[in-house]
């Protein structure tokens, strides 16, 4: 099986209904597997997050027997973290989309449908993941920004770096000689660049020896 193929669970109690969709993803590229009503998903859901390998999208019926695909919705809230889910209904109403969106749901499509609709939501799901992937590289990136502490051209974490950049700043408060040591490559002349900035030397010109 190809690893970069999405990951997908049809549920759905008319098995022509599981065929053809099961065929039509799979065709899109898509990892497809089927059930029968709300139990079997339900239990094929919790089996494929334990293996450490959860589905990304759920194409649920919302009239089945057994369990419904409302009562899928509410019993497996938790299971579904991350698992975008769109509930299909030929008994669609404002109101059950309505109840599915606040279940959870990221879409809900009326039966009969045509294939290029399943695919467009699809699209739209996958589209809206990437974003909340990209969101949250950036909120961990500026996170990991936040913990580190910055001197002009010099940025550090640990807590030694910190206390050389506050007495850099207190250094360049004075107008003194101050001798910077240490080995080739650790950044001597960019200490002395910062305190030169910061001092009221600023504006004369810095010369490197």
């Amino acid at each position: 099986m190809n690893s970069q193929k999405k990951r997908l669970l049809v549920i759905d109690d008319e098995e022509n209904m599981r065929h053809m969709l099961s065929t039509m993803m799979a065709h899109g590229g898509y990892d497809t597997e089927t059930a029968s009503d709300g139990i079997e998903g339900l239990r094929m859901v919790e089996l494929a997050r334990e293996e450490g390998r959860p589905y990304d999208f759920v194409l649920c019926d919302i009239k089945m027997p057994r369990m419904d695909g409302m009562e899928f919705l509410k019993s497996g809230r938790e299971k579904l973290v991350g698992t975008t889910v769109i509930v299909m209904s030929a008994y669609g109403t404002i109101d059950s989309a309505v109840s599915a969106m606040k279940l959870g749901a990221f879409d809900y499509i009326s039966k009969p449908f045509k294939a290029d609709e399943i695919r467009l939501v699809l699209e739209k799901a996958a589209e809206r993941e990437t974003l909340k992937s990209e969101n949250q590289y950036l909120k961990n990136r500026i996170q990991t920004m936040e913990t580190c502490y910055s001197f002009h051209d010099i940025t550090a974490k640990s807590q030694v770096m910190q206390d050389v950049f506050m007495l850099a700043e207190k250094a360049a408060r004075f107008a003194t000689t101050v001798l910077i040591t240490g080995g080739s490559g650790t950044g001597k002349e960019l200490i002395a660049r910062g305190i030169h900035r910061l001092s009221s030397r600023a504006d004369k010109p810095m010369v490197p020896v």
